[in-house]
């Protein structure tokens, strides 16, 4: 309802009430005639009728007048938020370099670095395209998350989403079976059984604190500096979580996602039979390119000492740095977040790593408080990361069990 409609129901509701208060003094005080009581309950009707009329408009009003008001503020909050124009590329892309510089400098104080954009060019190697590419400072804190955890660096299975609403993932408990069937013969049914994992959006928080006088220093990489011990915190904090949480008010690692597919004879041995074991109870479809040990130091030490009937090392070290090592043709990973090899623990993990499943949702939310710590000088940063983590296959994901 537009103002003007609003005033055209005053001025019929102040027409309306001295219809009233004529048709008041024509009777002077007498009983009304049946013509005079119906037109004063139509007038006392049109009054009400209007009246809501009016007090619908007003609320209209107050609700377009609350709604500016709200866009102006989230416009003055924007200019402390928003990416502006001039650290923009001409595709339109956002420096977080530049982003970082204007945080530290106190002209923004918030922003979310979000992961790279890949074309056709690859990062991947330098001479096609890699040296033209800058790193997000998503790209460098997932880098780090690469380094702390074993489990992403092995090949789980990376979801990134926009937002942290619930994701629900399919889940493979037993697969479908085939058979030979005869000439004219019925065809048995085999239905896949199926679960559901849901993937939720944890929150992985570090502060970091720097002091005025480092950030007045223009000769420092502060940028540099602050990523490598904010970020290190966040990811090192969810390495541990994707490499052996319980999944109770926290992800769920890859080992306690795995079935138990051996066990040792003793808490604190393990024998090349039991190796054996684990890997012949992985359905064959899932021993291939993607399947790989992930065992903690503690039992790498064990290990390393076995030897087959032929008095072969069962451990076989990787060619370079960069190869790693193999264990009966599959690549080892050692992952100081699985536990060592004693009573009721799981030291080491086959997985088909396609069958674990790492959630990152949104990119990495950086934000600065010079408020914090005002009576020390020091600038406060803050580094936000939501994920999660759990088994999306059972049958991909077996360990070893010590006694």
């Amino acid at each position: 309802m537009s103002p003007q409609d609003i005033t055209a129901s005053f001025d019929a509701r102040q027409h309306a009430v001295s219809e009233l208060r004529r048709l008041v003094e024509e009777t002077d005080g007498a009983e009304f005639t049946a013509e005079q009581r119906e037109e004063y309950d139509r007038q006392n009707t049109a009054i009400d009728s209007l009246d809501e009329r009016i007090r619908n408009g007003l609320k209209h009003l107050k609700r377009e007048a609350d709604a500016n008001d709200a866009i102006d503020e989230f416009r003055r909050y924007g200019d402390l938020t928003a990416a502006p124009e001039s650290v923009k590329d001409n595709d339109g892309r956002v420096s977080d370099d530049e982003m970082f510089r204007r945080l530290v400098a106190g002209e923004i104080r918030t922003f979310e670095s979000l992961p790279s954009e890949q074309r056709d060019m690859t990062k991947g190697v330098t001479t096609a395209g890699g040296h033209l590419v800058d790193s997000s400072f998503y790209d460098r804190i997932f880098a780090k998350l690469e380094e702390e955890s074993q489990v992403i660096a092995a090949g789980a299975l990376v979801i990134r989403t926009a937002a942290g609403e619930d994701l629900l993932v399919p889940k493979v408990t037993t697969n479908p079976s085939g058979a030979i069937v005869a000439e004219a013969a019925a065809i048995g049914e085999s239905d896949p059984v199926l679960g559901q994992v849901t993937l939720g959006a944890y929150k992985y928080a570090a502060l970091t604190q720097v002091s005025q006088e480092l950030l007045a220093d223009s000769m420092f990489d502060v940028a540099s500096f602050v990523t490598n011990i904010g970020g290190s915190a966040v990811t090192r904090a969810f390495g541990v979580d994707i490499s052996n949480g319980s999944g109770s008010s926290r992800p769920k690692g890859i080992a306690q996602a795995a079935t138990s597919f051996a066990t040792s004879a003793t808490a604190t041995t393990i024998t090349a039979a039991n190796l054996f074991e684990v890997w012949g109870t992985m359905p064959t479809p899932y021993r291939n390119a993607d399947t790989a040990w992930i065992i903690s130091p503690e039992a790498i030490k064990l290990i390393r000492l076995l030897v087959d009937s032929n008095g072969q090392y069962l451990w076989q070290p990787g060619l370079s740095s960069e190869t790693p090592p193999n264990l009966l043709g599959y690549p080892v990973f050692m992952d100081g977040n699985i536990d060592a090899a004693t009573s009721g623990k799981r030291a080491v993990v086959f997985a088909h790593m396609p069958s674990f499943a790492v959630r990152i949702a949104g990119g990495l939310q950086v934000d600065r408080s010079d408020d914090y710590a005002f009576n020390t000088g020091l600038a406060t940063f803050r580094f936000q990361l939501r994920a999660d983590s759990a088994g999306i296959d059972d049958n991909g994901l077996g360990c070893l069990t010590q006694a």
